[in-house]
């Protein structure tokens, strides 16, 4: 698994009243996205919450402390909430976050806007 850079204009912005809280933004363009890379989130902390939204398709994934690397609760456009272990999720590390470009899990493709938010 690698990181993908390519094709991402990138923003954040940490919370000046709360430390350990950041959020953010990567707009992809439409350059291919390869399923098994990831995009890397640089926190500057070990996040034990992340909010991670495709705002294009209206799909979210969430990674709360305690679950495993690599899963998350995915929230479809239609509301459907499910545990994803298969389809890959968001990996946190201590100095961020991972989220998989996995096509099934949708939560990253070409051509998107996403938002994110940590703490």
């Amino acid at each position: 698994m690698a990181d993908n850079i390519a094709g991402q204009t990138s923003a954040s912005s940490n919370d000046q009243l709360t430390n350990g809280t950041t959020q953010g933004s990567v707009i992809y363009d439409a350059t291919t996205i390869v399923a098994a890379d990831s995009t890397r989130v640089f926190t500057g902390f070990k996040p034990r919450y992340v909010r991670w939204e495709n705002a294009t398709d209206r799909i979210c994934v969430e990674w709360f402390e305690g679950m495993a690397a690599n899963t998350s609760i995915k929230t479809a456009a239609a509301g459907t909430r499910t545990l994803e272990t298969t389809n890959g999720g968001i990996t946190v590390d201590s100095q961020g976050f991972r989220v998989l470009q996995n096509a099934t899990l949708g939560a990253i493709a070409a051509s998107k806007t996403c938002y994110w938010f940590a703490r």
